[in-house]
């Protein structure tokens, strides 16, 4: 198959997408991920051409984030498998690594993305970067200011700003 063969896209988005269903809240998966929309969700249509979007809930386990939950998307280009899909958080989270676009390696650098690499690993590296911020790779230069000065303002501001914004967990 060539790199434009729209079958693979099709074929390998809609096994991957379909795996999402079992990393739900009920899973014992140690990553949770609430599939809520596909390009697939209609199996009498065919997908449409151009980007297509995943949208779910992160269900991440850090003390800040453990009572709700997040949504995100996954934008599949026409070029997938063989270019990694975009991540943006859709709701709005105060965080180092974070500005709506997610500071992902395994999404950013081409040497470490390949076409087999699975919707469930893009999820748990999310959710590891939402659990785990660190000072690479920054997004939010005043959020990450704070987290390494003063990490009890932080946790505050990241707690209300998601009190404010968070969605359920199941």
């Amino acid at each position: 198959m060539s790199k434009s063969d729209p079958s693979l896209r099709t074929k390998r988005a809609y096994s991957l997408a379909a795996q999402l269903k079992n990393i739900g809240p009920t899973s014992n998966a140690k990553t949770k991920f609430i599939l809520e929309s596909t390009p697939f969700d209609n199996e009498d249509e065919t997908p449409p051409s151009g980007d297509w979007i995943i949208t779910g809930r992160l269900l991440p386990n850090c003390d800040i984030y453990k009572d709700g939950s997040i949504r995100i998307q996954l934008i599949i280009g026409p070029e997938y498998p063989f270019k990694a899909p975009k991540v943006l958080i859709r709701s709005p989270i105060y965080h180092p690594n974070i500005d709506r676009n997610v500071c992902l390696e395994l999404l950013s650098n081409i040497t470490s993305w390949t076409p087999t690499t699975s919707f469930i690993s893009i999820i748990e590296e999310v959710t590891k970067i939402i659990d785990e911020p660190s000072n690479d790779n920054i997004k939010h230069p005043e959020a990450a200011s704070l987290f390494n000065t003063n990490r009890k303002e932080y946790e505050r501001i990241a707690s209300e700003t998601f009190k404010k914004h968070f969605l359920p967990r199941n």
